[in-house]
């Protein structure tokens, strides 16, 4: 049994033990707070958009000249050494460094210490202005060991501060990677109206609302995808090399007459012109008539240059907003169907435009059962309307042949449909003739060649309309 005494004792020495502990760990939180603080302050206090003018130069490339930026009309400009627009998204990424910039530490600037550390002659130099007239400098020099910080000298402080290597490797750019490289500037999205002359010939088209329609070499709707998709393309396109900051003989690069210019036109009028002429190598040599510049493109911007008229238009067969349809009136292989709209959802047979006799026959159960009456079961247009709708054309022919126009004599299919305002659209298709039909609509002469499956699609029934 354990004496009193001794109980004491080990009861005591089990409390200090525990304090000792307490206190230990206590003091390890402490000392592990501190050391997780962020012990940094900003190298600057400012924005990225606070600054106006922005000079950087390299001291230690004698051959390097300085670039200076500034800031006209929200727009950054190169104006030293030639004028030229700056690419935007490089200068935003120097200023956001800039604005963000923070010291991890700092070291004595003693003389021997900046020679070390590669301030002596830095390797750049940025000096800026901000809108408020403040001025400041940094010189960057050297990376640490980590490689993850550049000593440099912020606003000619006598101590050397460490600052992030991104700022280093933003600034650190020759002219050509901080000068803009886009081909031609607009706004896809914002432009109305666009001219496009290529080997092709001469598209010319307008949009209006959210579609567009072309009026040369004809006028027909185009395809808004493609467009989109062309004017967007261009618009984020680059240049890959400078090929002459004057136009001094455009001939020489084939841009006296070029064989390609793309206009593109804003709801305001204003306009953006490229103009691409001969081909060295892989590329071609292009340029903005708004810059003096002459550069190249690469084939893939000059491939959706010389896109053509049928690959720009339209290739759907019918245009028609089926919410609008009161009347349809079809013919094809099983016999003629009418129908009329009751309401927004509800169609009917119409009295005296029942199934024909052939018809009433396809419709008959093969067991002889009498059919539900027709009419008494909900009527549906979409195996009608979806179809025409979806189908689009394999070629189309704006000049049909006669012996294109033979095929149509006798169509397989005809629909009459007919809107709330008593507006008229037949669509036709022809028999299968070498593997394809042949459609056109009231809308125009065109022929459109298509695959044969919509004909098989389209070979309705009174009940293939009800549900």
């Amino acid at each position: 049994m354990i004496k009193k005494s001794t109980l004491i004792v080990l009861l005591a020495a089990i409390i200090v033990g525990a304090a000792a502990y307490y206190f230990d760990w206590k003091r390890g939180q402490k000392e592990a707070a501190n050391s997780s603080a962020d012990n940094t302050k900003p190298a600057f206090t400012l924005q990225a958009d606070d600054i106006a003018s922005l000079n950087i130069s390299f001291p230690a490339d004698p051959k390097a000249q300085p670039i200076h930026f500034e800031k006209h009309n929200g727009v950054w400009q190169i104006t030293q050494p030639l004028q030229t627009s700056a690419d935007d998204a490089s200068l935003q990424g120097i200023l956001q460094q800039l604005g963000s910039a923070r010291v991890a530490q700092t070291e004595p600037g003693t003389p021997d210490r900046l020679k070390v550390f590669g301030l002596e002659t830095p390797d750049v130099t940025l000096d800026f202005q901000l809108k408020n007239g403040a001025k400041h400098s940094l010189r960057l020099g050297k990376k640490d060991f980590t490689g993850v910080s550049v000593y440099a000298i912020v606003d000619r402080a006598k101590d050397v501060a460490l600052l992030p290597e991104s700022l280093l490797a933003s600034a650190d750019k020759p002219l050509q990677e901080l000068r803009d490289h886009s081909v031609l500037h607009f706004v896809a999205p914002d432009m109305t109206s666009f001219d496009l002359k290529n080997p092709s010939g001469e598209l010319a088209a307008a949009k209006d609302h959210d579609a567009w329609k072309f009026t040369k070499p004809s006028s027909a709707p185009g395809d808004l995808y493609a467009i989109d998709q062309l004017l967007a393309s261009i618009a984020s396109s680059r240049m890959t090399t400078i090929a002459s900051e004057a136009p001094d003989d455009l001939a020489k690069f084939g841009l006296a007459s070029p064989g390609i210019s793309l206009t593109v036109t804003d709801a305001k009028g204003e306009t953006a012109t490229l103009l691409v002429g001969k081909k060295e190598g892989d590329e071609y040599f292009a340029r903005d008539t708004s810059r003096p510049t002459i550069f190249r493109i690469n084939q893939d911007v000059y491939k959706k240059l010389t896109q053509s008229f049928s690959d720009l238009r339209d290739k759907k067969f019918v245009h028609f907003d089926p919410a609008t349809i009161t009347h349809a009136e079809i013919h094809n292989a099983s016999g003629t169907i009418l129908v009329t709209r009751e309401d927004e959802t509800n169609w009917t047979f119409d009295a005296t435009g029942q199934p024909d006799e052939k018809t009433k026959q396809n419709d008959q159960p093969k067991n002889g059962q009498q059919k539900d009456n027709q009419q008494a079961k909900p009527v549906s247009l979409d195996k009608l309307f979806n179809p025409l709708q979806q189908v689009t054309s394999e070629e189309i022919f704006d000049r049909p042949t006669p012996e294109l126009l033979a095929k149509l004599a006798k169509p397989a299919f005809a629909a009459i449909l007919t809107d709330k305002n008593g507006k008229v659209l037949k669509v036709e298709i022809s028999k299968v003739s070498s593997g394809f039909v042949y459609g056109r609509t009231s809308e125009a002469p065109t022929i459109y060649k298509l695959k044969p499956q919509i004909l098989t699609g389209l070979d309705l029934k009174p009940s293939d309309l009800t549900n």
